[in-house]
This record gives C-alpha cells, sequence and structure tokens, in this order.
C-alpha cells in the first residue's frame, strides 16, 4: 500500500503534538453536597416566592369577598330606603286626599250645623243646596209665621248675607216656601276672632 503524506514531516509531528495534549481540569471547587445545598437554597427561594405569591392572592380573595358582601349590605340597605321612600309617598298622598276631603266638607257640614241651629218648630227641609257660596232652601212649614221666624234666625247669623224668600205658597196641608242666601263662613270667622269694641260707663 502507498501512502501519501500531504501534511509533510513537520505537519505530521504537529499533529501528534495535538492529540498528545491534555484538556485541563476545569473545577469549581463545589462539591456534590455542595451543589445539593445550593440546589436545596434556589428551591427554597423559588418555594417561598410561591407562597408569598400565594398568600397575597389568598388575601385578595378575602378582600374581594368582603367587597362583595359589603356590596350586598349596602345594596339591601338601598332597597329599604327606597321601599321606606315609597311608603312615606303613599302616605304623603293619602294625607293630601284626607286633607282635601276635609277642606272640600268643611262648607257643607258648617251649612248644615248652622241651618240646624236656626231651625224653628214646624218647620221641615225638603231641599238644601249649596252652590260655592249661593245656598238654596226649599221646605215646608206648618204656618207662615214659621216661616217667618225661620227668615229671621237666618238674617240675624253671621254665616249668611243676602237672606231673600224667594217664594211661598201654600199646599194645602202646609207652607211651601224657597229661600237663597249667601253662605260666607270665613267672614263669620273674622269676625268671631274680632274683638269686640268695650262700651263707655254712665
Amino acid at each position: 500500500m502507498i501512502r501519501i503524506n500531504l501534511l509533510g514531516g513537520d505537519a505530521e509531528k504537529q499533529s501528534k503534538g495535538l492529540r498528545s495534549l491534555r484538556m485541563p481540569d476545569v473545577s469549581l471547587g463545589m462539591t456534590q453536597a455542595g451543589m445539593a445545598a445550593l440546589f436545596v437554597v434556589v428551591l427554597g427561594g423559588i418555594g417561598t416566592a410561591w407562597f408569598m405569591q400565594s398568600q397575597g392572592l389568598t388575601e385578595l380573595r378575602m378582600e374581594l369577598a368582603g367587597i362583595q358582601a359589603e356590596r350586598a349590605r349596602l345594596q339591601e340597605i338601598a332597597d329599604q330606603v327606597a321601599q321606606l321612600q315609597d311608603r312615606a309617598d303613599l302616605m304623603q298622598r293619602k294625607m293630601q286626599v284626607i286633607v282635601d276631603l276635609k277642606a272640600n266638607q268643611t262648607g257643607p257640614v258648617m251649612l248644615l250645623d248652622q241651618v240646624s241651629r236656626l231651625m224653628v218648630d214646624g218647620v221641615w227641609l225638603t231641599r238644601l243646596q249649596l252652590d260655592e257660596a249661593s245656598v238654596e232652601i226649599n221646605g215646608s212649614a206648618m204656618s207662615e209665621n214659621n216661616v217667618a221666624d225661620f227668615v229671621t234666625n237666618l238674617e240675624g247669623s253671621e254665616y249668611f248675607q243676602g237672606v231673600r224668600l224667594r217664594s211661598l205658597g201654600d199646599s194645602g196641608d202646609a207652607q211651601n216656601f224657597y229661600i237663597s242666601l249667601d253662605f260666607r263662613p270665613t267672614m263669620a270667622a273674622a269676625m268671631s276672632e274680632t274683638p269686640a269694641a268695650g262700651g263707655g260707663g254712665s
């Protein structure tokens, strides 16, 4: 077999020299026990960080749950306040209706009271109508004198003005009459509040 040395003598010697070289041993001065301790330290650090993050996440979840519970409590209070407000509005409307009814009934009730106070024996009413301040009275009496006494009582009342006997007729069994007048309860109240003037002595 023919061998051809393409490197030449010097190159062959250099090649043999490279093969004979050994890589130096690199040592960090750390034993297996040290490597294990380092691993444990690193692992412990990672575990500690994970534990702290887990604790922080748990606290955030607890805080969120507390906020949601507080929100639910406040919403319940707001609903109760809204219900109370609705009830208060309803009561206010009912009270206003009662006030309006009483105000509307003041006139007729006072009119009936005053007329009943001024009635005389032998007179009875068949119709009593109030239209704002105008009053119409229809009735019957045993005699004309009974009608005259009733008209006189109406004229003497501070609640009535412009008393007029519109008609008087004999129906055979009784005297039928029709009276019109003006009802002034506010004027009567004002007159009752005015102090009477004192008379001079002799």
